[in-house]
């Protein structure tokens, strides 16, 4: 409408100065009076130089409208853009809100790539980060990055003050960078990366910075404005208030989880303690027993007892005696290593001896249960760094272990190896072998418990736990290999870096301080449900 009533007024002026130079000539000669010809040319040149100034005034003042129209456009298009950006933001501001409300039912995680994909799209710009303020670290770390070259802020970290993220967090000030920025936070802006503007805020929560917004335009032609940045900051006072919501949800969310596998912890704990309690009480109730018994014995039938019946009880004596003090020292043995309290006394020692030692140990008990014992050696093994009386109790128990399960005239054999890197100790039997579905337990704490249909000769169920222990403390590792009806071979492997002291000594703490952490459940190859 603007335009018809400039056209009009164009046209009504130009008509004018037609009229006035049709309608001078006329007049002039009704008047009467002479005129010459250079006062009629002077008359008629004024006449069409004032219609030429008014066509000029006219043309001029239609640019002038042009450009106010094209202005007025411009500003009700961003008077329009920005209440879209206001409606947007309120929209996105009220969802969190919302959600909040309803018992925060998205993640921390999930909130963030909302936040950072609708306002890329709000503020029409190729990409945008959110860092969240680590107070553990006071590091500010990228948890959400979206949009056209991401990568570079995937991952990132930053310290309050470093950068312009950090400054941000540090000042809780917002910032808008471009290529004129001249301040000391230009020299931070990535003209390298082609980012036409940038866009920086704190998101606050109350006076406290728990995270910082950053938006890229990226090749745009047009850079962010001063209302760009006044609209995200009240965005930016929204979002504070719902990311410490969901992060205090995401904190309670996982010490909940904590406490709860610490209550499973405890019940299994305590699971275990019943069953150590019931089968430590039959274990040692029975050489108890026996103690007992052949005591009364000697005590009742001292006279008509002859000199082989009594040395016979004796002998069965200091035999039930000795199984009973073996069943205390594996019990503060393990207590010692749940408490960290075990410590290694190494030296350099021959490893077939420390192994044949172990083997006269359990002669007697092989020998009573009609088992033989055989032993093969490598011959060149080099001594290593380690404690003798500990590594024989491992090669015992595994021995005993053996015996307990092997037929009668059945046969074990003990081997010594040189492996590339370890030196290893193996155990065989002719026992029953191991069930697939039975192997994974049986080198922790009370393994054979985990079975009701355990073997009758199995024993309290910490032999074994003690043998991966005390190898786990020399930096090695234990592990079986067995066939259901074919027997079992138990190894253990000792790293061949224990023959240099030195090496073995800077290992040590190291070793050592790993006592107090139970190991964790399961072996590197198959495993069978008994133990010594």
């Amino acid at each position: 409408m603007s335009w018809q009533l400039w056209a009009v007024t164009c046209l009504v002026l130009v008509g004018l100065t037609a009229a006035v130079a049709l309608l001078y000539l006329p007049l002039v000669r009704a008047s009467g009076d002479e005129m010459s010809p250079e006062m009629f040319g002077q008359a008629y040149y004024s006449i069409v130089g004032l219609a030429g100034l008014v066509l000029v005034f006219c043309l001029f003042t239609t640019l002038r409208h042009r450009e106010l129209n094209l202005l007025r456009r411009r500003i009700e298009q961003e008077e329009g853009d920005a209440e879209d950006v206001r409606t947007r933001l309120s929209e996105l501001s009220a969802l969190f809100q919302v959600s909040t409300t309803l018992n925060l039912h998205l993640g921390l995680d999930m909130i963030l790539e909302i936040i950072v994909r609708r306002v890329v799209s709000t503020l029409k710009a190729q990409q945008a980060s959110i860092m969240i303020y680590n107070p553990e670290t006071r590091d500010l770390e990228t948890r959400a990055s979206y949009g056209l070259e991401s990568e570079f802020a995937r991952h990132a970290k930053k310290k309050l003050g470093e950068g312009i993220a950090g400054w941000v967090a540090q000042q809780q000030k917002g910032v808008l960078l471009d290529d004129t920025t001249r301040d000391q936070l230009g020299i931070h802006f990535k003209s390298d990366r082609n980012i036409t503007s940038a866009l920086s805020l704190p998101l606050r929560f109350g006076e406290r910075c728990v995270g910082v917004l950053n938006v890229n335009r990226i090749n745009h032609p047009e850079p962010f404005q001063e209302r760009h940045r006044d609209m995200l900051n009240l965005f930016a006072e929204h979002v504070g208030a719902v990311i410490e919501r969901a992060e205090t949800m995401e904190r309670l969310g996982t010490r909940s989880r904590e406490l709860e596998v610490v209550n499973e912890q405890l019940a299994e704990t305590n699971r275990m303690k019943d069953l150590f309690l019931s089968t430590a009480s039959h274990e040692l109730r029975t050489p108890l027993t026996s103690v007992i018994a052949y005591a009364e014995l000697l005590d009742e039938n001292e006279k008509d007892l002859n000199k082989a019946q009594r040395s016979e009880f004796l002998h069965r004596l200091r035999n039930e005696a000795e199984r009973l003090l073996g069943l205390i020292e594996d019990i503060l043995d393990l207590s010692r290593l749940e408490s960290g309290k075990l410590t290694l006394k190494r030296a350099l020692l021959s490893i077939n001896e420390v192994v044949h030692g172990a083997i006269e140990t359990s002669v007697t008990f092989a020998a009573r249960n009609r088992v033989e014992l055989r032993e093969e050696f490598h011959g060149e093994l080099p001594a290593l760094f380690v404690d003798e009386v500990k590594l024989r109790q491992v090669v015992v128990n595994l021995i005993v272990n053996a015996i307990k399960f092997s037929p009668a005239r059945g046969e074990i054999t003990v081997t010594t190896d040189r492996e590339p890197r370890y030196v290893r100790i193996e155990v065989s039997d002719q026992g029953p072998g191991i069930k697939p579905g039975e192997a994974t337990h049986i080198f922790e704490l009370f393994g054979q418990g985990v079975t009701p249909s355990a073997e009758p000769n199995a024993g309290i169920g910490i032999g074994l736990h003690l043998v991966k222990r005390i190898t786990e403390l020399h930096g090695g590792h234990v592990g079986v290999n067995s066939v259901p009806g074919e027997g079992s071979r138990f190894w253990v492997r000792l790293p061949l870096t224990l023959a240099n002291p030195s090496e073995a000594l800077s290992e040590a703490s190291s070793d050592e301080a790993s006592v107090a952490r139970p190991a964790a459940p399961g072996v590197p190859e198959a495993a069978e449900p008994r133990a010594a």
